[in-house]
């Protein structure tokens, strides 16, 4: 949720927040409540992480043109997403398609389809909102072919994921937040848990990280 004197999560958490300022990427897990209470899902496991990153010496709106800049997905943030595009772009509101790709014992390939909108607050404030659409599972992790498996046939490794970014220009620099919502199956005591498991529990974390480090190589400090 968005508050007008807490946009960032930063701001509720100033410890963090000067770390950001110190050129110290922060990363941690938050919680899905409602109500206070978690939220039950059957055989299912919610996981919410954030990432934020403060890039000194760069505007809005060159930070706003790499976030939205989804063609570029795989090279900017290349360590996990492999491949990326554009498919429709209407002022504000842009389709992509990312193909996530993370080696394993077992490699994962999954094609997401997402919808996503930039809302610009003000001059200094923006926020950019991306909900899958559609999740499929490569057949080939290790080929560029898009087949997927049938629907009855899926593992599960992510059924839904939500990418919320923040951005907000102060202190000559800006504040960059990314955070990650993501639906998979649970693997405690599910059959398929061994296969699941060693994706289940690092992927939020690791994308992020991820993010993170590619926010970093795209803009680097300004000495």
């Amino acid at each position: 949720m968005l508050v007008e004197d807490n946009f960032l999560w930063l701001d509720e958490h100033p410890k963090e927040k000067s770390l950001a300022w110190f050129s110290q990427d922060v990363i941690a897990p938050l919680k899905m409540l409602d109500s206070g209470k978690e939220i039950p899902v059957p055989d299912g496991l919610i996981q919410d992480w954030i990432g934020a990153i403060f890039l000194e010496g760069y505007t809005l709106e060159r930070v706003r043109n790499v976030v939205t800049g989804f063609a570029d997905y795989k090279n900017v943030f290349k360590q996990e997403v492999a491949d990326s595009r554009l498919v429709k772009h209407d002022g504000d509101r842009f389709d992509a398609f990312l193909r996530i790709y993370k080696r394993q014992l077992q490699s994962v390939a999954l094609n997401v389809n997402l919808s996503a909108d930039f809302t610009a607050l003000d001059p200094s404030r923006g926020y950019l909102i991306c909900r899958s659409t559609h999740i499929g599972e490569a057949l080939h992790a290790n080929k560029k072919t898009e087949e997927e498996r049938s629907p009855e046939d899926e593992y599960g490794y992510l059924w839904r994921m939500n990418l919320y970014w923040r951005l907000q220009y102060a202190d000559n620099g800006v504040y960059a937040e990314v955070e990650l919502i993501s639906l998979s199956r649970d693997a405690a005591g599910n059959r398929l848990g061994r296969l699941l498991n060693g994706f289940v529990q690092s992927f939020p974390r690791d994308f992020v990280a991820g993010f993170m480090d590619g926010m970093r190589q795209a803009f680097p400090r300004i000495h």
